[in-house]
């Protein structure tokens, strides 16, 4: 009984020499440059400058550091940016431009005739129909084309560094259930 009390008395003495030491804010002192006096010297012959010459200093004054951004890029600018689309005007956007590629979804396609068609739904349940050409996404992607295993969708979009990339995403047609 007589350690734990010793124990517990010991860390509760630590604690509050922490807590009353460790705490405490430390102002930090600042020597302020003091002027100096100007101080009246004996100059002698050799040291007075002819016209065109300069004086030889005591001290060398370095010239102040100036940031020059030419060339550099920002560094507060973000490396990885959100795609950006390329601008098209092409007149008002499609239901389909909405919506990004990644939330539609494909309920069946008709590839059997020379103009392939397939039918798109959006997250809030409406339905579509869609062919080669038509426009679809955020990013200006268009329908390149339709076959048995879904839609293939293009989008051309700004990278971070500026340069234009071409992503081709496929909304896959979702398997049958039900019918073996």
């Amino acid at each position: 009984m007589s350690f734990r009390r010793f124990l517990s008395v010991g860390l509760l003495c630590c604690a509050w020499l922490v807590l009353a030491f460790g705490c405490q804010s430390k102002e930090q002192t600042v020597d302020k440059p003091v002027a100096k006096q100007a101080v009246k010297k004996k100059v002698a012959r050799n040291d007075i400058a002819r016209p065109g010459e300069k004086m030889p200093s005591e001290g060398s004054a370095q010239e102040p550091y100036v940031y020059s951004p030419a060339g550099r890029r920002d560094p507060f600018i973000a490396l990885l940016e959100v795609k950006k689309a390329i601008p098209v005007d092409e007149g008002p956007l499609t239901p389909l431009q909405t919506f990004e590629v990644g939330q539609l979804r494909l309920a069946g396609v008709v590839v059997g005739h020379a103009r392939p068609i397939a039918m798109v739904m959006v997250p809030g349940g409406k339905s579509y129909i869609v062919k080669k050409g038509d426009k679809v996404g955020k990013n200006h992607g268009t329908v390149i084309a339709i076959n048995e295993q879904g839609v293939l969708v293009r989008e051309r979009f700004y990278d971070f560094a500026g340069d234009i990339r071409e992503n081709v995403q496929q909304i896959p047609l979702p398997k049958r259930s039900g019918v073996e």
